[in-house]
């Protein structure tokens, strides 16, 4: 089910393993292998716009029940009503660093930064269902003034499995083995000028 997800997580694996040394020649079979992966030609479709687009998905689904959730922690402290903005602006903040760091980690062809990025992408996921349900409870069991949260809930829900389907698809899997392809290339870059300077000496 999770076909793409998983290749992109064995592949970073593989190529984390193998750009230990330091061969140009290695790194250029390495290369090669990498761009049977991603295929060509290499658009701008498949640079750093495959995973802005997860984190804008992300980040949305992020968004739905920030309101709902702080109004609940303001209340269980005592804290008035009218700074719940202050605690979504902080908690939001944090959390688009978080998403921009695990992107560019990520475009960079790191395999902690791929899996950083699902991890808190799951536990996104996680708060939106668990918020889905506690809308569709609190509809069926109490008194509802007004549908926001659970139309927001809903929300959060679409959004999270459209970032599932999108990180889960050929064109997402293809921009890891680029970026993946250009880390390489960056370490043979280095090994090759490395080289070089000990011809000269």
């Amino acid at each position: 089910m999770m076909k793409y997800i998983r290749k992109s997580l064995a592949l970073s694996n593989v190529i984390a393993k193998k750009i230990a040394t330091n061969d140009p020649q290695q790194l250029e079979l390495i290369k090669d292998r990498l761009k049977s992966r991603f295929g060509v030609p290499v658009g701008m479709h498949m640079t750093g716009i495959p995973l802005g687009i997860s984190v804008i998905l992300a980040i949305f689904c992020y968004a739905m029940p920030q309101v709902s959730l702080w109004m609940i922690i303001f209340n269980w402290l005592s804290i008035p009503e009218y700074k719940v903005l202050v605690g979504v602006f902080f908690a939001a903040a944090v959390y688009c660093a978080l998403m921009m760091t695990t992107m560019l980690l990520t475009a960079r062809g790191s395999l902690a930064g791929l899996k950083s990025h699902l991890f808190i992408i799951a536990l996104t996921g996680v708060m939106a269902i668990l918020y889905f349900i506690s809308a569709f409870f609190s509809l069926l069991f109490g008194a509802a003034n007004n549908y926001t949260p659970q139309i927001t809930s809903v929300l959060g829900l679409v959004f999270f499995l459209l970032n599932v389907k999108w990180i889960n698809s050929s064109l997402f899997y293809r921009s890891i083995a680029l970026s993946l392809h250009n880390r390489v290339w960056r370490k043979q870059l280095k090994a090759e000028a490395r080289q070089a300077h000990m011809l000269k000496r």
